[in-house]
C-alpha cells in the first residue's frame, strides 16, 4: 500500500471514530438522550466531515508520497552508481535528516567505491608484473635443471650453474617477501604513539642505511618535534625513502627534517621527473626501464611506502617542484 492511500484510510477512520465519539460524549455529559432528529443530525455532521478528512488526507498523503518517492528515486540512483549530492530545502526534520543521509552514504560509496576500482587496478597491475618478474628466474631454473638433467653440463660448468640456479632461487625469495610487505601493507592495524623524531631516525633508520661515502646522511629535526604513528609503519616508510634516495645519489647530501607537520626527505640526487612523480607509488613500476635486478629492485618500496602512510591518516608524495634532486614528503 502506497503512503498516499495508508494515510487517506488511516485519517478518515480516525475522522470517523473522532466525531462519533465527540457526538456521544457530547450528548452524555449534557445529559440529554438522543432521538432519531438527533441521530441524523450526527449522521449529517460525519458525512459533512469526512470528505473534508479525505480531502486533507489526499493532499498530506501527496506531499509525503513525493517525498518518499524522491528518496526512493535517490536510492535507485546509488544502486546504480550515480553519487549525486543533492542540497534540497526541507522543513520537516525527520525527512532532512534522511536526505542528510543519503548525501552522506552517497559520498562515502563515491569515495570507497574509486577506491576500490584504484586498488583492483593496481592489484591487476601488480599480478602481472609479479607474473612476469617470477617467469624470468623461473624459465632460467628450469632449462639449466634440465640441461643437468640432459646431462649437457659438464662437471667443470656444474659449479657455476648451480650457482646462477641459487642466485634465482635467491631473487625469486626475495620478490615473494616484497609481494608479502605489499600485502601486508594493505592491511596494517593502526597503533599509534608519540614519537620523539630526532631519536628515532638517529637511533632507529640512520643505523640501517649505508650512503656512499661521498653522501652525507643528515637529521636537521629539533629536540622537541614529535609525530603521531604507528612506529613499526614510520621506520618502513622512512627506511623505504631513504633507500629510494641512497640509490640515485652519488654526492652530496640526504636531509630529513620536518616543516609544518610534515615529514621531509630531500637528496642532492638525480631527481625524479614530473611525469614519473606519480607512477614511482605503483607496485612493481621502476624508473630504470631496464629492470637491472641489482639497481631497480622490483619497485615495491615506495608502493609499500604510501600504503602504510594512508593507513595512518598521511600521504606521502613527491615534490615536483623540487629540482635540485629528490623531495619526499609524508604530510
Amino acid at each position: 500500500m502506497s503512503i498516499k492511500k495508508l494515510l487517506l484510510l488511516s485519517y478518515i477512520i480516525a475522522g470517523l471514530i473522532i466525531s462519533i465519539f465527540t457526538a456521544f460524549m457530547t450528548f452524555y455529559i449534557i445529559d440529554v438522550p438522543i432521538g432519531m432528529k438527533m441521530f441524523s443530525k450526527i449522521v449529517i455532521t460525519i458525512g459533512i466531515t469526512l470528505p473534508i478528512i479525505a480531502l486533507l488526507s489526499y493532499i498530506l498523503g501527496s506531499y509525503f508520497s513525493k517525498k518518499f518517492i524522491f528518496i526512493k528515486n535517490r536510492l535507485l540512483k546509488i544502486a546504480d552508481e550515480d553519487f549525486t549530492v543533492y542540497n534540497k530545502n526541507e522543513h520537516i526534520e525527520e525527512i532532512a535528516n534522511i536526505y542528510k543521509t543519503l548525501n552522506t552514504v552517497s559520498s562515502q560509496l563515491d569515495r570507497s567505491i574509486t577506491e576500490l576500482k584504484e586498488k583492483n587496478s593496481e592489484l591487476a597491475w601488480m599480478i602481472r608484473s609479479f607474473a612476469h618478474d617470477f617467469r624470468t628466474p623461473l624459465t632460467v631454473i628450469q632449462g639449466n635443471l634440465e640441461a643437468i638433467e640432459d646431462e649437457l653440463i659438464s662437471q667443470k660448468e656444474l659449479p657455476v650453474v648451480l650457482q646462477k640456479i641459487k642466485y634465482e632461487t635467491s631473487y625469486m625469495n626475495e620478490l615473494l617477501s616484497d609481494v608479502l610487505s605489499f600485502i601486508q601493507s594493505m592491511e596494517s592495524a593502526i597503533k599509534k604513539e608519540k614519537i620523539e623524531l630526532r631519536e628515532f631516525i638517529n637511533r632507529e633508520i640512520f643505523v640501517l642505511t649505508e650512503p656512499l661515502n661521498e653522501v652525507a646522511l643528515v637529521n636537521r629535526i629539533k629536540e622537541d618535534e614529535i609525530i603521531e604513528f604507528t612506529k613499526t609503519d614510520l621506520k618502513k616508510i622512512v627506511i623505504n625513502v631513504l633507500n629510494n634516495s641512497i640509490k640515485f645519489t652519488n654526492k652530496g647530501s640526504i636531509t630529513i627534517y620536518l616543516e609544518n607537520n610534515s615529514l621531509i626527505v630531500q637528496d642532492t640526487g638525480i631527481g625524479i621527473e614530473v611525469q614519473e612523480c606519480e607512477k614511482i607509488f605503483q607496485p612493481f613500476y621502476t624508473v630504470d626501464a631496464s629492470k637491472n635486478r641489482l639497481k631497480s629492485g622490483f619497485g615495491l618500496g615506495l608502493a609499500i611506502a604510501k600504503n602504510l602512510a594512508q593507513k595512518n591518516g598521511y600521504s606521502l608524495k613527491c615534490d615536483t617542484g623540487y629540482k635540485d634532486g629528490c623531495k619526499m614528503i609524508l604530510s
